[in-house]
């Protein structure tokens, strides 16, 4: 019994590799260029998708003539900025040099992020194509990837940042002791970094594919792809700014993405236009 089940997969196996030697299969080079970064959803702020791009290298295996399961590897560069709205105080819990807490208050003038991050997706997409003429056809892919962001690099400047503290137990405020960490930066700027999340996308690409030769192919079209999660870590319980209190001469940024206070959502987003070069390897079975 055991030898015939052995022999039945090694058939199944065999008939398998058969059928696959006789479908098209394709590998393909793409670049894509649109918005593509975060986006913010804030009540205290506005962030905007800047200029993207993309470079990845795919493989097609075609069921049929129609239908095909599309994967492979993608390089994306990422970049946003974001805003503050003008009279904005942030406040965070923190204990001073005394050891007493606190409400630190921060109230920026002019506050604005720079951010971009480098991340790798891994797409599977089922995708659909029918002729429109001999030289060209139509085709729609839809699914999903998996996005692996890198680390967000943030760009933090403002023209003044007023940094106070409150003591409720003594109902005080304290805002001009530069050497407690409180009082008034002017000009100020930072660089930072904040940790993002694996996201899983919802994906969606369509266009015309051009026959340059017998075995390859242009792709021309537009994608779109969404994230359904927040892309930042959560960081609610701190401040834009870090609180030092040995002075304010070295205010150090600490970033808007996973602040929840400031940030509600922070979903990926990203679209814009898509180039493919298609190497085919293997004739399609004919109809």
């Amino acid at each position: 019994m055991k030898i015939k089940t052995k022999m039945k997969i090694k058939i199944a196996i065999a008939i398998f590799l058969l059928c696959s030697s006789m479908q098209a299969q394709e590998i393909n080079i793409k670049l894509s260029g649109g918005p593509s970064g975060i986006l913010y959803e804030s009540s205290e702020g506005n962030g905007n998708l800047k200029a993207g791009g993309g470079l990845g290298i795919g493989y097609i295996y075609f069921l049929n003539n129609h239908w095909g399961i599309n994967t492979g590897v993608e390089v994306l560069y990422n970049q946003n900025s974001f805003k503050l709205n003008e009279g904005t105080t942030i406040n965070s819990n923190e204990i001073d040099d005394q050891m007493s807490a606190f409400e630190y208050r921060v109230t920026p003038k002019n506050y604005q992020e720079k951010q971009h991050f480098i991340s790798l997706a891994i797409p599977v997409l089922l995708q659909y194509r029918t002729p429109i003429s001999s030289q060209s056809q139509w085709y729609l892919g839809f699914g999903g990837k998996v996005l692996f962001p890198g680390k967000q690099t943030i760009k933090a400047s403002a023209d003044e940042l007023q940094l106070s503290g409150y003591y409720p137990d003594m109902d005080i405020i304290i805002d001009d002791l530069p050497s407690h960490g409180f009082g008034k930066v002017n000009n100020w700027q930072d660089k930072t970094s904040a940790d993002l999340k694996t996201s899983f996308l919802v994906s969606l690409e369509t266009g015309l594919t051009f026959k340059l030769k017998e075995n390859l192919q242009l792709y021309t079209g537009i994608f779109a792809d969404y994230g359904f999660s927040d892309l930042a870590k959560n960081t609610e319980n701190t401040n834009i700014v870090l609180y030092d209190p040995n002075g304010i001469e070295n205010t150090q940024a600490n970033g808007v993405s996973g602040n929840k206070t400031l940030v509600q959502k922070n979903n990926y987003f990203s679209a814009g236009l898509q180039v493919k070069f298609g190497f085919s390897f293997k004739k399609a079975k004919a109809n």
